[in-house]
């Protein structure tokens, strides 16, 4: 069977046996949504959640492309701290995509920077991530008090769903920046919304400090950390999918996982414009004032 000029074998596997989602049905969607997805992962380095057999079956992380390429990727050299340089895939077009399913991916994550400079960082991205207990209400409530800061900052910003539980804001910045200037900022943001919320937030990952409280990750804007891509599937029971949404339409999430990939292409249909359009437009910087309006707190 061919999708988008790519030989899928065995199309009807299933990778997703909840919902009976296929591995044709599975490139299908990914065709279906490349329109929107591709301006915001094309060129970027990948790291790829692999599950040969489907959901539910052993996956495994993959940095570092091994085979053959196939037509749509490319690879980009990077050297790893204290490792020598590994290849690592990205995405040139909708061939990428379904040659990646092919090959048994249901998760891309995405760096915050593009192959031709890995070292100059243009997406910033802050990670809700609430602990079980947590009312979906409280995660809505501080992805808005996120955008309200950044706000305060200069900086606009962009919401998207996790497939997971949460939520993840994303800032565009020209690539004037590095990873420190990206990395410290972010902190300084996080650690401005737990000590106004101490009670609610938490910027540390150890699990034990997380109960009853959203964990913002802000190392997610390391050098070679990624977030999972906009528009994604999930490697997770119920087919889940990380959507983008605009801000004025945030009070209709019920939560972060609320749409599974049949409901993510019912949604594309009824969009009247892309929730993302904008941040392709976006020229704002990271400025030494923001930075300082920060630490003036």
């Amino acid at each position: 069977m061919e999708i988008a000029g790519v030989t899928i074998t065995h199309p009807e596997r299933v990778v997703f046996p909840q919902l009976g989602i296929t591995k044709a049905m599975l490139a299908e969607y990914f065709v279906a949504v490349a329109p929107l997805m591709l301006p915001h992962i094309v060129d970027r380095p990948l790291s790829l959640v692999r599950c040969p057999q489907g959901e539910g079956t052993p996956c495994f992380y993959q940095k570092h492309w091994t085979t053959k390429l196939p037509s749509g990727l490319g690879v980009v050299d990077i050297r790893d701290d204290n490792d020598a340089p590994g290849p690592y895939v990205f995405v040139r077009d909708a061939r990428g995509l379904v040659a990646l399913v092919q090959y048994g991916v249901l998760e891309l994550h995405t760096w915050g920077a593009r192959a031709d400079n890995v070292n100059a960082p243009d997406r910033i991205v802050f990670d809700l991530d609430p602990a079980p207990d947590v009312a979906w209400s409280a995660v809505m409530a501080t992805a808005r008090r996120v955008r309200r800061l950044l706000a305060t900052c200069g900086l606009e910003s962009w919401l998207k769903t996790s497939g997971g539980k949460g939520l993840h804001v994303l800032v565009p910045v020209a690539r004037r920046v590095c990873w420190n200037d990206v990395r410290d900022f972010s902190r300084l943001v996080s650690a401005q919304l737990v000590e106004a919320n101490p009670d609610g937030l938490v910027d540390v990952a150890t699990k034990a400090a997380r109960p009853g409280k959203i964990y913002i990750d802000y190392l997610r804007n390391a050098r070679g950390a990624t977030a999972v891509a906009p528009w994604s599937s999930r490697a997770r029971n119920g087919a889940t999918v990380s959507v983008p949404v605009k801000w004025k339409d945030a009070g209709a999430l019920s939560s972060g996982n609320a749409l599974s990939i049949s409901a993510a292409r019912q949604f594309i249909n009824r969009l009247r414009s892309d929730p993302w359009a904008d941040m392709l437009k976006c020229t704002q910087r990271l400025s030494v004032a923001a930075m300082r309006s920060l630490m003036r707190h």
